[in-house]
């Protein structure tokens, strides 16, 4: 027992963004600095939406942002289960939602790219034989997807700034 402190207490693991001090506050001024372009399609602005939120806990960009985030998400639909009626007729019960996207960060003053990842997100959904709530429920679908992609682009951002 004795001897797992003592490794222990050379462990130097730290928040992503610790200010260096003993009282581990997090930082997430850095995040703030990054302004997020804008984008042309639904799916692609919920992820906007979604990271911007992350990226300035519900603030707005630092007036003197030193890099650009820019976006480019695609989406695709597959379906994940069918079932045979005895009609001879095949009626899809569950579908899935995939969200592909591209996070590019630059610096600004230089122009010079400093991260650009490609991640992708999924989300399932049920299919029924009412064709509303089909739309409903495959736009929901997106929306978790573009939600779990915006998280994983804020690591992104926070992973390139913190290597800086």
């Amino acid at each position: 027992m004795l001897g797992a402190l003592a490794m222990l207490g050379g462990c130097t693991v730290q928040p992503l963004y610790h200010a260096g001090s003993t009282d581990f506050i997090v930082s997430t001024a850095p995040l703030s600095r990054v302004s997020v372009d804008g984008v042309d399609d639904r799916i692609s602005q919920q992820v906007r939406n979604e990271l911007v939120f992350l990226l300035y806990n519900g603030g707005s960009v630092d007036p003197s942002a030193d890099h650009r985030a820019s976006l480019a998400v695609s989406s695709s639909t597959v379906d994940i289960f069918r079932v045979s009626a005895p009609d001879g007729s095949t009626n899809i019960t569950a579908r899935r939602v995939t969200l592909t996207g591209t996070l590019t960060l630059t610096r600004i003053e230089d122009g010079v790219t400093i991260a650009s990842e490609t991640r992708s997100a999924t989300a399932s959904f049920d299919n029924t034989r009412q064709e509303f709530a089909n739309l409903r429920a495959l736009r929901d679908a997106e929306n978790r997807a573009a939600a779990e992609l915006a998280e994983r682009f804020r690591i992104v951002v926070a992973t390139a700034l913190a290597a800086r």
